[in-house]
């Protein structure tokens, strides 16, 4: 009799336990009024090389580093964001982690009232403003890969760009299997601080764009940069400490900026995406010039990165 009350009982724990651990590795985040899930989607599935997240049934999939530990998890959208944790780390300090980097990764932060204020000025802004409402700038929470992916994508075409970073991670990053799907995380910086120029040879990287990897991630590793460090500064000190490692330039400091250290008035005027979509966007004859582009600029004061981001979001379609 009391063998078959502690079985029961041991049953009943057992069952318990699940229900607790599935609620906990759920997490429901607040977004703002001006918010598109629809947008953030578009956005996240502009190609389909990318590698460091997966998108399926309207389900964002994410694998992060925590602590040395691959965590996976997945993001959707009911009267707010939706996530669930499908890896074994749903301790309280995890979660914690993974709010905060959903919610700097989607800038829910933003004061996006303000940027639509300021889009009021110029008529093309405001009709993109218009089209794609509730767009917040899609961002790298993790300065390094920032870095790493603006390095990868200069002076190439996108669809190569993607190439070469599903090849990086793919050879010389993390992965972690679920329901036998592979998700990958970046290539942490002494990993890559670790190789040879010869090492990115087999994968179409010129030896210019890998010495250049190779200098921001050592900058990483032996603690010379660090997202913290950079967080602290102003613009102009953040951009020339940055241009000052080989590889990075203006360019490159700027969209760093923009998306991972919430620069919103960073501007990376050489961008050839951008030139191509305020031509188009504004029916010019010709692509605009940098200065014309700065000239241009000047009705988006404050916000330069975000009008970029929807000059960017409109090259879609």
């Amino acid at each position: 009799m009391f063998s078959k009350i502690r079985v029961l009982r041991t049953i009943i724990y057992f069952y318990v336990a699940i229900y607790f651990k599935i609620y906990a590795s759920m997490i429901h985040l607040e977004t703002p009024t001006e918010f598109s899930f629809e947008q953030t989607l578009r956005f996240l599935t502009r190609n389909q090389k990318e590698c460091l997240h997966f998108v399926k049934n309207d389900q964002v999939f994410k694998t992060l580093s925590i602590n040395n530990a691959l965590v996976l998890f997945a993001i959707s959208f009911d009267s707010g964001l939706q996530i669930s944790i499908h890896s074994e780390q749903t301790d309280e300090k995890n979660i914690k982690i993974i709010k905060k980097y959903v919610s700097d990764w989607f800038d829910l932060e933003a004061d996006l009232k303000t940027f639509y204020e300021v889009a009021q000025n110029d008529s093309v802004l405001k009709n993109l403003c218009q089209k794609f409402y509730g767009l917040r700038m899609i961002g790298m929470p993790d300065l390094f890969e920032s870095l790493i992916w603006s390095i990868i994508g200069q002076q190439i075409n996108l669809n190569f760009a993607y190439s070469l970073k599903e090849k990086l991670v793919q050879n010389f990053g993390q992965k972690l299997i679920f329901k036998d799907d592979v998700f990958y995380a970046l290539p942490t910086p002494e990993k890559l601080a670790s190789l040879n120029i010869e090492d990115f040879q087999p994968f179409q990287f010129s030896k210019s764009k890998a010495q250049y990897i190779l200098n921001v991630s050592r900058a990483f590793a032996e603690g010379h940069l660090s997202q913290e460090m950079l967080a602290k500064l102003p613009f102009e000190e953040i951009r020339q400490k940055l241009v000052a490692i080989k590889g990075i330039g203006n360019w490159t400091a700027n969209y760093s900026m923009m998306k991972s250290l919430k620069n919103y008035d960073a501007f990376p005027v050489e961008d050839v995406g951008l030139h191509n979509a305020v031509k188009t966007q504004y029916n010019l004859p010709a692509k605009p010039s940098i200065k014309e582009l700065h000239s241009m600029s000047e009705k988006w004061a404050g916000w330069r990165g975000y009008a970029t981001f929807y000059f960017w979001h409109s090259l879609l379609g």
